[in-house]
């Protein structure tokens, strides 16, 4: 606190607590007015900054209220009349309006005062002070003692705006005297300054908005055009932002939009430096505001096209308006038109055709982030506030136009905004023209790559940003739905033909086209469409399956690294949904895919040994090809067991082998037979059991050829590990009764077993496999009670 302002504090304080004892004793008002008008005199320093000002008043205002407090209660014993007259003969005229304000408002409190005189007297007294800070806090004074004792009946109601309004008027061109005061180089301190008083003008326009009997019309008509009329003449730009803002915040939203037009124009009008975004999406956030906790609102187009002559004015009235600007007010103009009339898309292609416009006008300067950032704002508005952003499928070209002329980051940063909003309220996309639609919005997600990631060289593909938008667009492709599966099917086809415009990219999307078509076909076959001995049935289903076959060689041919593992899987697949649906002919041909792929891209051992084992669980639940086709089954099998024969590592050499023995050993549990229900205390019987294919000689080929591998394998523990696991796996065809799998065979598989751990020495030994051959063992132990043959296994 300054050396002034405590010594200025001191003496109100004290002449306050003087003037408090001076009118607890009687006959001593006189007295009490005089200590008054002393701390009163303390108002009329210089030397005091504004916050530093209203310290001071605030105890001022307290020591008034005490006065006044005191002439109310002891009212008529004091005439209020005759002391309206005695204070203006204070010597100061400081003291002397503030000592006149403060009996004149007790005396307009009084029944059958003569108000309006009282009224008119205060206001046009109070102009005796021009220095703008005494000033502004004399007349802030005048508003606060006359709050609430303004008349608001039919005859006076008039008088009371007016009074109002000449304060405010009066205020702000003290207000806006300030900064033309003192020295140039202190302009910025006159504007924090000013900034810190501006409340006082404020405080006019609120007690204007809480005048209850005003309706719109009336402020339409006489109060509105009188404040805009004061705010356009004063030119100040700090005046102007503040007091239109204030406008658009304390009076009712009903008064906002009854006199949208007449603040829109005066907007036109103001200063060159004032911001015309801040206060036209002020407004606008109140408008929006107004409709979402008044959604059954109703207005007419024309409030509407309101803010489209708006835009369209600005061009040609404010030519010099910044860009970032007037796309921030696009941005706005385009939220409330939305907002308020979702079905009217005409009024957003108008403002997307302004905002074409003034782009191309930009086109060939340099933009910065500021003015792209409302670009992105703007393209967004209707991505964001529609209910459903299938609405922006009913905008004209002018906003593809728009998205397109803007930075590939920028289209992109878009097209994911799109991407989010179907994927989080779960849209279906049911038609051609709505897939052709959106993939046109998110074209620039299916460019060939990032041109800065070319120029340093990396991978476009690889990029985290590039494998997120790939993920997005590869969740997108399951809402495009229909009811009918066929429908379905050229949704599907339409998307295709939009992705395959990338070819890096594919690896990411194709594989989801591919299960999306098999559900296709799984429906197909849920509701029993296809009928082999319907021709054109069969024909449709075949035209899926060639479609798929030809998305995958389409994958096939790029040469990204897990491509060809994704490739046989997807082969693999179709191959087994063909079998199910009896189309054995297309099955075969996507295992012939399959091992195509194979033979050329699958060069890692381990990934050999995996994609061997994937094909040998399919070819073996093909029960339909190994029914029909027989002889295209034998093809496979063999040429998968040879697979297996020629890994690189002997331990996956010999468990392919062993495992493609169950290729010549299918049977089939034919549970429909089993009806019979078991009676009471029987056990249950086992599903009856039809064998497809039982090749005795070629599983025991198998079994001995995984031996043979196993027993060539130099690493002891190894050896031993596979030679239990063939056990196993012989034992599995002893119990289904293949004849060539004999108690000899399986006991000389014992002894080997056992002769090769006696050999190994204690340090040596492998506990685990130790376990596995016991378990191995125990069983057969165990079975011996239930299976006879298993008593003539030789148990070491």
């Amino acid at each position: 606190m300054s050396e002034q302002l405590e010594n200025s504090v001191s003496v109100i304080k004290q002449q306050i607590a003087l003037m408090k004892k001076c009118l607890d004793q009687k006959n001593r008002l006189m007295d009490a007015l005089k200590h008054c008008s002393t701390f009163l005199s303390e108002l009329r320093t210089n030397a005091l900054t504004p916050k530093q000002y209203y310290e001071m008043y605030i105890l001022v205002f307290d020591g008034l209220s005490y006065l006044s407090s005191f002439l109310r209660d002891t009212h008529p014993n004091n005439h209020l009349a005759d002391l309206y007259e005695l204070v203006q003969y204070a010597g100061n005229i400081i003291p002397r309006l503030y000592l006149m304000i403060t009996v004149g408002t007790v005396y307009m409190s009084i029944p059958n005062s003569p108000k309006k005189e009282i009224m008119k007297d205060m206001i046009e007294m109070c102009r005796g002070v021009q220095h703008p800070v005494r000033g502004l806090f004399l007349r802030y004074y005048l508003s606060q003692r006359t709050k609430d004792l303004l008349p608001v009946d039919d005859e006076s109601l008039d008088d009371s705006i007016k009074f109002i309004i000449t304060n405010f008027i009066e205020m702000n061109k003290l207000w806006v005297r300030l900064q033309h005061q003192g020295h140039s180089s202190e302009r910025s301190k006159r504007t924090k300054e000013r900034k810190e008083l501006q409340i006082l003008v404020g405080s006019n326009l609120v007690r204007l908005s809480q005048l209850e009997k005003i309706d719109k019309n009336y402020y339409k008509e006489f109060i509105l055009p009188t404040i805009l009329e004061q705010i356009v003449q004063c030119k100040d730009m700090i005046a102007q932002e503040y007091l239109l803002d204030v406008i658009t915040q304390v009076f009712p939203d009903e008064f906002q939009v009854s006199t949208l037009e007449e603040f829109l124009s005066t907007t036109l009008a103001l200063n060159d430096a004032v911001s015309l975004k801040k206060i036209v999406l002020a407004l606008i956030n109140r408008l929006i505001g107004f409709k979402q906790r008044e959604s059954d609102l109703a207005t007419t187009s024309n409030f509407l096209d309101v803010f489209i002559k708006y835009v369209e004015n600005l061009d040609s009235l404010k030519p010099d308006l910044p860009l970032d600007d007037f796309f921030a007010i696009l941005e706005g103009v385009c939220k409330i038109c939305i907002i308020y009339h979702p079905e009217d898309y005409q009024n957003v292609n108008r403002i997307f055709q302004h905002a074409l416009a003034k782009s191309k006008e930009h086109q060939g300067k340099p933009s910065d982030l500021i003015l792209e950032n409302y670009w992105k704002l703007l393209l967004l508005a209707p991505v964001l506030n529609y209910s459903s952003v299938k609405s922006i499928l009913e905008l004209d070209d002018t906003y593809f136009d728009f998205l397109t002329a803007q930075k590939p980051q920028l289209q992109s940063s878009v097209s994911m905004e799109v991407l989010d909003r179907l994927l989080d309220n779960n849209f279906k996309i049911e038609t051609p023209g709505q897939v052709n639609k959106i993939f046109r919005y998110i074209s620039t997600l299916l460019e060939e790559g990032n041109p800065t990631m070319k120029q340093l060289g990396l991978d476009p593909a690889q990029s985290i940003e590039v494998q997120k938008q790939q993920e997005k667009l590869a969740k997108f492709l399951h809402l495009l739905y229909s009811s009918d599966p066929f429908a379905h099917f050229e949704l599907i086809r339409l998307s295709k033909t939009h992705l395959s415009k990338n070819s890096i990219r594919i690896q990411s999307t194709y594989p989801t086209l591919v299960s999306i078509l098999l559900k296709i076909i799984r429906k197909l076959k849920l509701i029993n469409y296809i009928d082999l001995e319907n021709p054109t049935a069969v024909l449709q289903v075949k035209n899926v399956f060639r479609f798929i076959s030809t998305t995958i060689n389409e994958l096939y041919q790029q040469s990204a690294e897990n491509v060809p593992q994704s490739c046989v899987n997807l082969n693999l697949l179709a191959a087994q949904l063909a079998n199910e649906v009896g189309l054995v002919d297309i099955a075969y041909e996507f295992f012939i895919e399959s091992f195509i792929i194979y033979e050329e891209s699958i060069v890692d051992s381990r990934l050999q040994y995996q994609v061997l084992l994937l094909i040998i669980s399919k070819l073996h639940s093909c029960n339909n090809l190994i029914t029909s086709s027989m002889e295209n089954y034998d093809t496979l099998i063999t040429k998968t067991a040879l697979y297996g024969s020629k890994l690189l590592k002997k331990p996956d050499q010999c468990r392919a082998v062993y495992n493609a023995s169950h290729l010549w050993w299918v049977i089939q549990q034919n549970e429909e037979e089993d009806d019979d229900e078991t009676e009471e205390g029987e056990e249950p019987k086992p599903a009856p059991q039809i064998p497809l294919k039982k090749d005795n000689k070629r599983v025991l080929e198998c079994l001995q050829k995984s031996l043979r591998i196993a027993d060539s394998t130099l690493d002891t523990s190894a050896s031993l590990e596979l030679f239990v696991e063939i056990l196993n796996r012989s034992l599995y065809y002893f119990i289904h009764g293949n004849e060539l799998v004999t108690i000899k065979y399986i006991n000389g598989l014992i002894e080997l077993i056992q002769n090769n751990f006696n050999a190994m020495t204690s340090g040596n030994e492998n506990e685990t496999i130790r376990q596995e051959f016991n378990r191995t063992l125990q069983y057969i132990k165990e079975q011996g009670s239930i299976d006879e043959r298993f008593q003539h296994i030789v148990l070491v």
